[in-house]
């Protein structure tokens, strides 16, 4: 027998999951969460969004705290997610300087070692190539969270006291991180797949450079590996 209008309306509104009184925040029903945001300006909105909620005095002490957790997640996500928006701007930003500085001071490198090569006294030609394999680290690892301080300026006498004076703090980190073996003592013999996993793992550099920039700053756990702490490869440098 077929079905009358308005018992096909009524199947339906049966069917069709409206929301009660009991989900609305504040009430002892649940409220489903949205998934996590994939973009900044997703996140942002979502920040924004549970914010407002949670300014709302009608709610109960669970839903509250659901809340609260959700804008903590949010808050670090957004964070992450800002961080990585820098990164990946500053890689394409100073990949040009960067990729130069490693062509001259590879250039160096092996003038260098040919001298070596006849040399009689070596000591003082070794603590150069040290101070070249440093400042090649440098080049490669320098954290795209900041601005890259070039370590050959066009107009040295334009470099301030205090930028030169956190250039020094960060190579000389660099130089210990070579030491214990969190940096390649030589970069030139390290793969592309090595420098992509000591970039992304090396912490350490990255919470020095923070204190050296800013000695106030917090050090901002990495994301997820969406590609933005990865830099164009040098053909010179496989």
């Amino acid at each position: 027998m077929p079905r009358t209008q308005e018992q096909q309306r009524s199947r339906y509104r049966e069917a069709k999951p409206y929301a009660t009184e009991n989900s609305k925040p504040g009430r002892s029903g649940q409220r489903k969460e949205p998934p996590m945001p994939t973009s900044l300006t997703a996140c942002k909105k979502q920040v924004r969004n549970v914010s407002r909620l949670l300014k709302r005095d009608n709610l109960d002490s669970a839903t509250r705290v659901d809340l609260e957790r959700r804008l903590k997640a949010l808050n670090i996500l957004q964070s992450q997610m800002s961080n990585a928006q820098t990164d990946k701007a500053n890689a394409s930003r100073y990949h040009g300087i960067k990729f130069f500085e490693r062509k001259k001071i590879i250039r160096k490198l092996s003038q260098l070692e040919k001298k070596m090569e006849t040399a009689e006294n070596k000591q003082e030609l070794e603590s150069k190539q040290h101070e070249l394999l440093v400042n090649l680290n440098y080049t490669t690892y320098y954290p795209n969270e900041f601005k890259y301080i070039s370590l050959y300026p066009a107009d040295p006498s334009k470099t301030t006291e205090e930028t030169k004076e956190r250039q020094k703090v960060i190579r000389e980190k660099i130089a210990q991180a070579m030491d214990v073996g969190d940096l390649p003592k030589d970069p030139r013999l390290v793969n592309a797949e090595d420098r992509k996993a000591i970039r992304k793992n090396n912490k350490l550099l990255l919470r020095t450079v923070s204190l050296a920039h800013n000695a106030n700053a917090e050090y901002a756990e990495p994301g997820s590996d969406d590609g933005s702490d990865q830099e164009e490869e040098d053909e010179f440098f496989a």
